[in-house]
């Protein structure tokens, strides 16, 4: 049991660790890439009957996840043993990550869900916690959060995951509170989930230098760690204009982790905005078939004049996107938007859907999107909200060019 647990924290922490190195992600060049791009008559898969086909999603078995049955089934014959359901609960969130799959991660809390019900264990809540933020149930993995760590300060990755939400829900004094609790037991990481918070701030140059110079030397930090601050540098450079920086960071990044899907689409990014679209098909060829890796794609085939590919991946965008209405589901509202805004050319739905994103989540580049969805629909005035919380974050980043419309209307 004890090394079942064991397992389960590494794995946690693991995935954790990825998440705040991601947390403040970049969308100023798919803006840029999108205006270059969606220029011109909008896509065939912008108006859709009702009773149209326009893509199928695979149902065949996923015999990539074959490792997760011995779990699953020693789950199901030990309904009781709590390190059984932990194992099968942190297998099934780390491959629904890997994969994109919400449902894996959703199938999670139903096997923790037992557990739930009587007087949990902290590392219970923490793990249901970390399902409930990837659903983007922020509220809801903070309620989770906030019992755990009452109940055992000593949980590092809880501390570090509620840091995490704090961030992407775009209160970095509360992040920075959180940072500043993990010290004592994790100087390391302490040091690095600090200097996520501070990416966008005045002092950002000055956490690329410290973070520089700790990459510098072998040794300094595990493995792990090198790649979340290389992350970071690459995040700062991007927000701080310098795209060659960004480009050579990120790309250490999954030179190490090849997995790394957040690196990968920032680089997509810049290369949709360096005009560089024939490098992002096979940068992303690998990629899982998530929303934002398609809307990517799609983006690469327009500029590349592959018109086949590129409609193929806004079919299968755009039926993801009429369900999420249909549904009334919001979790890919920031995708959603962007498909409205860069492939639909409907900039009046593209504001609507940035809005419900922003009403989740504060992320850079959900800033970065409302601003531009505001100007484009012809309401610049919505693009208020994201204004007042960047001066009552200090937010600094030189890279951000408001339209003139905003600025017009600007405080």
């Amino acid at each position: 049991m004890q090394a079942l647990q064991a397992e389960t924290a590494r794995l946690t922490m693991a995935r954790q660790l990825g998440a705040l190195a991601g947390a403040m992600a970049l969308g100023a060049a798919v803006i840029l890439a999108a205006t270059l791009a969606g220029r011109g008559p909008s896509s065939p898969s912008a108006d859709i009957p009702d009773d149209q086909v326009v893509a199928r999603l695979s149902s065949g078995p996923m015999t990539q996840f074959a490792g997760l049955a011995p779990l699953l089934t020693a789950n199901r014959a030990h309904p009781d043993d709590l390190a059984a359901a932990m194992a099968a609960a942190s297998s099934l969130i780390d491959a629904g990550r890997k994969a994109g799959n919400s449902r894996l991660v959703g199938a999670a809390l139903g096997v923790l869900r037992p557990f739930l019900a009587v007087d949990p264990a902290p590392e219970t809540l923490r793990l249901a916690a970390e399902a409930r933020q990837y659903q983007h149930d922020f509220n809801g993995a903070l309620t989770l959060l906030d019992t755990a760590i009452a109940a055992d300060p000593s949980l590092v990755d809880a501390v570090l995951m509620r840091s995490t939400i704090h961030l992407v829900q775009g209160d970095l004094t509360a992040a920075a509170a959180d940072c500043a609790r993990l010290r004592a037991a994790r100087p390391d990481i302490a040091f690095l989930c600090q200097s996520t918070a501070l990416t966008m701030t005045a002092t950002a140059p000055q956490v690329y230098a410290r973070l520089a110079g700790l990459t510098a030397t072998s040794g300094l930090l595990a493995p792990g760690l090198v790649t979340w601050a290389q992350s970071l540098m690459g995040e700062i450079a991007l927000l701080q204009g310098k795209p060659d920086l960004g480009e050579k960071n990120l790309k250490a990044v999954l030179a190490a982790n090849p997995d790394a899907l957040r690196e990968r689409m920032m680089l997509a990014d810049l290369l949709l905005g360096q005009n560089r679209a024939g490098e992002v098909t096979p940068l992303l060829q690998s990629a899982p078939p998530v929303d934002g890796v398609l809307i990517r794609r799609a983006l690469a085939a327009r500029a590349s004049g592959d018109t086949e590919a590129a409609a193929q991946a806004e079919a299968e965008v755009a039926a993801r996107v009429k369900q999420n209405l249909a549904l009334g589901l919001n979790a890919h509202a920031r995708e959603d938007a962007m498909y409205f805004l860069w492939l639909a050319n409907k900039p009046a739905q593209a504001l609507e859907r940035a809005k419900a994103n922003w009403a989740l989540q504060h992320e850079f580049d959900d800033a970065r999107l409302m601003i531009a969805a505001a100007a484009a629909a012809g309401q610049p005035t919505e693009a208020l909200p994201v204004l007042a919380w960047m001066k009552e974050q200090q937010i600094v980043v030189p890279s951000l060019t408001l339209p003139a419309s905003v600025r017009a209307v600007a405080p």
